[in-house]
């Protein structure tokens, strides 16, 4: 009998880098993949043969902007559909791994679960600590029931250890992983290069542009330095934030230094950042998903993917996580902060991307740290 696993993710997978790892590692677990998903992006992504994306509402693409915009009844509907999707497959495919990322696939297992046998193996992955929304929201009914569900889990797995605590541990009876967002050395070894000794520094800050990743403190050291510095900052924006963004470069005359480009799909990303020879990963601990991102920001593992020295914020979280590393460093966003480090940085570059580099390949990757949960899935 084949051994398969269902994945349902209540977004595109491709938007989720650690996601698209896990299914390249568990594609050598099991002997099918079927993925439950939004059509919210495009594909791209270089699936393993025996991993079939099923779309919930058809393959024309609707963004996540676009689906947040429906009516209540239509997001009602869409969720349903989403469910007895969910439900047919494990029927069809009579699986041994049901695996779910975060609460809105896990709710709507657990209504399908009513009307069919339980899998083996029934494995939560929660990506983000969620808050619980409005609460006669779907988003809110799903947060609400998380904390019943975990005395009827096998797997639960987390990102960052910190944020066990957010979660009913005393009643979970399975077995816990702890999996870092960590960049894969199969997909990021194609893309090694090294940095090479250079009097210009071009930064790049990937992720979401928003307030609190001392963007604002970079673009103001950009404009009183005398050192030769470009900034590329690629991602999803809110217009009012973009505009303060850019009020702020033509007050200061570096409009030229300062640009902003439109997210990539992720097989793109590491041409452009590669294109660059500093990371910033500032995240001020203004909430909780930033103040546990010590192993759950991939961009931090993703600069070093390619060669890049990191920047992060100078707290003790941080500072845990990063604080041997060579090629990383804690900034507290002042000029003079900033300004040795951009020192250091400038006539050391070749060794710390070196050093960078060696510490993603050997250690932080994903399949180092995904070892013992897909050695625990192979014996059972």
């Amino acid at each position: 009998m084949s051994k398969n696993l269902v994945c349902a993710i209540y977004n595109h997978p491709e938007a989720y880098p650690p996601t698209l790892n896990a299914i390249t590692q568990l594609s050598s677990v099991y002997d099918n993949i079927y993925v439950l998903c939004q059509p919210n992006l495009q594909d791209q992504w270089q699936y393993p043969a025996n991993v079939t994306l099923i779309k919930n509402g058809g393959d024309n693409v609707v963004s996540v902007k676009e689906q947040a915009r429906l009516s209540t009844i239509k997001k009602i509907m869409l969720f349903l559909s989403f469910t007895h999707k969910l439900l047919m497959l494990i029927k069809k495919h009579k699986v041994h791994t049901v695996l779910v990322y975060d609460p809105l696939p896990l709710f709507a297992y657990f209504i399908g679960s009513h009307f069919g046998k339980k899998p083996p193996i029934v494995w939560y992955h929660n990506h983000d600590v969620n808050e619980e929304g409005g609460k006669k929201s779907i988003g809110g009914f799903a947060a609400r029931f998380e904390r019943s569900s975990f005395e009827k889990l096998d797997i639960f797995s987390l990102p960052a250890d910190e944020r066990k605590q957010y979660f009913p541990m005393s009643a979970f009876k399975g077995t816990y992983f702890f999996i870092p967002n960590y960049p894969s050395v199969h997909f990021y070894g194609k893309f090694a290069k090294h940095n090479e000794p250079h009097s210009d520094l071009k930064l790049i800050y990937q992720g979401s542009i928003s307030k609190g990743h001392g963007l604002e403190e970079l673009i103001t050291y950009i404009s009183q330095t005398t050192r030769n510095i470009s900034f590329t900052l690629i991602g999803n924006v809110l217009d009012g934030y973009k505009a303060e963004l850019s009020e702020l470069k033509q007050r200061l005359g570096v409009d030229d230094k300062v640009q902003f480009l439109a997210p990539v799909n992720y097989t793109q990303l590491p041409l452009i950042t590669m294109q660059h020879n500093v990371g910033i990963a500032i995240h001020t601990p203004h909430n909780l998903i930033y103040a546990t991102g010590g192993t759950a920001s991939n961009k931090i593992y993703e600069y070093a993917a390619v060669h890049l020295p990191v920047l992060y914020f100078d707290s003790s979280h941080y500072r845990e996580f990063l604080g041997s590393y060579k090629w990383a460093f804690a900034t507290d966003m002042s000029f003079k902060s900033l300004d040795q480090h951009f020192d250091y940085i400038t006539l050391h570059l070749k060794s710390l991307s070196e050093a960078a580099y060696l510490d993603f390949s050997e250690k932080l990757n994903f399949e180092n740290v995904f070892s013992s949960t897909r050695g625990y899935l192979l014996s059972h």
